[in-house]
């Protein structure tokens, strides 16, 4: 409901009054985390609507699941705020699935390589890469979702592992022209078994 407020210019801006930061202030109970890119098109509490205190966001370049501070911080939201719901959300346009697709490298830019080298590795954005593409759009909205499929399944190791069914993963792209967040499915159930 907040993104389709967003996206129609329906703002309302909730939970950011003095009275919400001195409620914060005292404990934090956000309803969901957010695994996102850090680009700047993309910010969490706006798209969706929501305040101080109601996400738990998390961001690097390219959305990455398997670095070490993610699942640290999705087990602190699970484990310690009791955070039921994590949504893995990649967004169209994206600076690092396009340098991906060019295979571009920078010699100044060592730990962008590697995160590029990381989502090129990944092996939904394998197959993604091997789909011929109708145009260079097309090409990089299918790698975004690859990505995105790839966090989903990452991050379900790591949940079911640990908490079951406890907690539902949801994978989203957010498309920076026309505002909309799209969701996509679970993955399949064989490729959520604990290793």
């Amino acid at each position: 409901m907040g993104n389709e407020r967003f996206a129609k210019h329906h703002t309302i801006h909730p939970h950011q009054s003095a009275d919400r930061v001195a409620e914060t202030a005292k404990g934090q109970q956000p309803f969901a985390i957010i695994i996102t890119c850090s680009g700047s098109r993309v910010s969490p509490e706006i798209i969706f609507g929501e305040g101080i205190g109601d996400l738990f966001v998390i961001r690097n370049a390219g959305n990455l699941v398997e670095v070490e501070d993610v699942p640290a911080s999705v087990e602190y939201a699970v484990e310690h705020l009791n955070v039921k719901t994590a949504l893995v959300l990649g967004h169209e346009h994206c600076g690092a699935i396009e340098a991906m697709i060019r295979e571009e490298q920078d010699a100044k830019a060592i730990h962008l390589n590697n995160v590029i080298a990381q989502i090129r590795s990944e092996p939904e954005e394998q197959q993604a890469l091997r789909v011929n593409a109708q145009s260079s759009d097309t090409l990089i909205h299918r790698c975004v979702m690859a990505n995105v499929a790839h966090g989903m399944d990452v991050l379900q190791k790591e949940i079911r592992h640990k908490w079951g069914e406890e907690v539902t993963i949801v994978g989203g792209v957010y498309d920076i022209e026309t505002d909309v967040v799209s969701f996509m499915d679970k993955p399949s159930p064989k490729s959520v078994q604990p290793q």
